[in-house]
């Protein structure tokens, strides 16, 4: 059987990290796991849209967006659907994965599979604000979202990102 490893959190809160690390583990155990990220999948569709990655594109509100964002997140899905045909074992969606529709999406694609998939949630929480601005330094200056922005203007941007999660 194969299993999907769903990450679910805030941005920021060390979702890709965690999966990263993850990955590696069962990588050296011996099993065949990829890591789909839903951000990647956002990115090369919109690259020569900057747009897609401010803080306005994830308001809950911006429904063009919202239908987007679930767009590039079953992309994603997709993809690992069809590399667990072609052997994988574990396959590591990394998302914000935040609302109950998005996660019953999640279980109902992979119901619809041939294959037997398990699926797992995986959520980090981290309300240590020391944390938190690390990881928000780390990100704005190495994310391909805020390049060529300045730092400040990144920071404000990601927490507003962050904010609009929440609601």
């Amino acid at each position: 059987s194969k299993l999907v490893l769903a990450m679910v959190g805030l941005p920021a809160r060390g979702k890709s990290f965690i999966a990263r690390k993850i990955k590696s583990y069962l990588v050296w155990r011996g099993l065949t796991c990829r890591v789909f990220n839903a951000g990647r999948y956002r990115r090369q569709c919109r690259a020569e849209d900057t747009t897609h990655s401010r803080a306005d594109y994830f308001d809950t509100n911006n429904k063009r967006a919202l239908q987007e964002r679930e767009k590039y997140a079953m992309m994603a899905m997709e993809d690992m659907l069809k590399w667990f045909s072609e052997g994988g074992d574990v396959g590591i969606f990394d998302a914000t994965n935040t609302t109950r529709a998005r996660r019953e999406n999640i279980v109902k694609t992979c119901r619809k599979c041939k294959e037997n998939i398990g699926i797992l949630f995986i959520e980090s929480i981290c309300d240590n604000e020391k944390v938190i601005e690390n990881n928000i330094r780390c990100k704005v200056t190495t994310s391909p979202d805020f390049h060529g922005m300045d730092i400040e203007e990144a920071i404000r941007d990601i927490k507003l990102r962050i904010e609009r999660y929440k609601t």
